[in-house]
C-alpha cells in the first residue's frame, strides 16, 4: 500500500510539472535549467543534436543516481522521467489555456512547478536529469534539496544567457529561484510551530505549567553558565503558533525575569504534532 501512496504521489507531483510547463514555461520560451538546458547549450557551441547529447547525459547522471541513492530511487526516477514525458504531451491535446506573459508565467509557473517538484521529491522519486544531481549534492554536502537544484541550474540558466535571450535568461533565473523555495516550503512546510528555550531560574513551576496549561511535553536541559559557573536547569518545548503568548505568559508570571528564545521549528514530527507517515 506504502508503494501505491508513493508512486501516487509522484505521478500527482509530474502533473504539476507538466501544467507549469504547458500552461506558462513553453508558451513564453522559459528553460528553468535541467538537462535540456545543457543539450541546447552544447548545440548551439558544437552542433550536436538535442535528443542525444540529452539521452547521453542522462544515461550517466542515473547511475550515478542509483549508485548514491539507491536502486529503488532509480526505479522511481525511471517512473517518475516516463510518466512526466506522458503528461506533458497528453496535456497539449487538451488545448489548456497559455500564459503569455513572461512576468506572470515566471510566479506562477515557479510556484507550480516546484510544488510539483517538491512532491515527487517527498515521495523519494526524481524526473531525471538535474533533479538525480540536486539530491546527490545534498546527499554529500548537506544542502536542502532546493538550494541544490537552484545552484545546479543557475549555473545552466547563466551559460544560457550568453547565448540566448539574456531577458529571458534573467526570467529563468527567478522561475529556477521561486521553484527551489516552493521546493523547500513542500519539503519542511510552514513554519507553524515554535521551539522555546527557557532559561529561569524557577524552571520547575514553569514547567509544571506548561504540561498542564498547555498540554505540551517539556524537556529540561542541564546546563552552566559561562559567566556564573552556576549549574542551571534549562528548559526545551514545541509548541504551535497559536499558543506561543499562552506560553510567554506562562513564562512571565513564573519569572518575569527569564530569559527566553523562541525561534521556528521547520518540521515537527510526533505525538502532538505531524505524523511520521508520508
Amino acid at each position: 500500500m506504502r508503494k501505491t501512496i508513493e508512486f501516487l504521489g509522484i505521478s500527482f507531483g509530474a502533473f504539476l510539472i507538466a501544467l507549469s510547463i504547458d500552461i506558462f514555461l513553453v508558451p513564453n520560451k522559459l528553460v528553468g535549467g535541467g538537462v535540456s538546458g545543457i543539450a541546447i547549450i552544447l548545440y548551439h557551441i558544437f552542433k550536436t543534436p538535442v535528443g542525444i547529447v540529452m539521452l547521453l547525459l542522462n544515461i550517466p547522471i542515473f547511475l550515478l543516481g542509483v549508485k548514491v541513492l539507491g536502486l529503488h530511487f532509480g526505479i522511481k526516477t525511471i517512473y517518475g522521467t516516463v510518466i512526466l514525458s506522458l503528461f506533458i504531451d497528453l496535456l497539449t491535446l487538451f488545448g489548456l489555456p497559455q500564459v503569455k506573459d513572461p512576468i506572470l508565467a515566471t510566479v506562477y509557473g515557479g510556484i507550480l512547478g516546484g510544488i510539483g517538484l517538491g512532491i515527487v521529491f517527498k515521495y523519494g522519486g526524481s524526473t531525471g536529469g538535474t533533479d538525480i544531481l540536486a539530491q546527490v549534492l545534498s546527499h554529500f554536502t548537506g544542502l536542502n534539496l532546493g538550494q541544490a537544484l537552484l545552484i545546479i541550474d543557475g549555473i545552466i540558466v547563466l551559460s544560457a544567457g550568453f547565448i540566448f535571450d539574456f531577458v529571458l535568461a534573467l526570467y529563468a533565473l527567478l522561475v529556477i529561484l521561486i521553484q527551489g523555495y516552493a521546493i523547500d516550503l513542500v519539503q519542511q512546510g510552514l513554519s507553524y510551530t515554535k521551539a522555546a528555550l527557557v532559561f529561569s531560574d524557577n524552571p520547575r513551576e514553569i514547567g509544571e505549567k506548561i504540561l498542564k496549561g498547555l498540554g505540551r511535553g517539556v524537556t529540561i536541559f542541564y546546563g552552566k553558565g559561562m559567566y556564573t559557573g552556576k549549574d542551571r536547569e534549562i528548559l526545551y518545548c514545541v509548541v504551535s503558533q497559536s499558543e506561543v503568548g499562552k506560553l510567554k505568559e506562562i513564562i512571565h508570571s513564573c519569572d518575569p525575569k527569564a530569559f527566553v528564545v523562541i525561534s521556528p521549528a521547520h518540521e515537527v514530527l510526533g505525538e502532538g504534532f505531524k505524523s511520521f507517515q508520508r
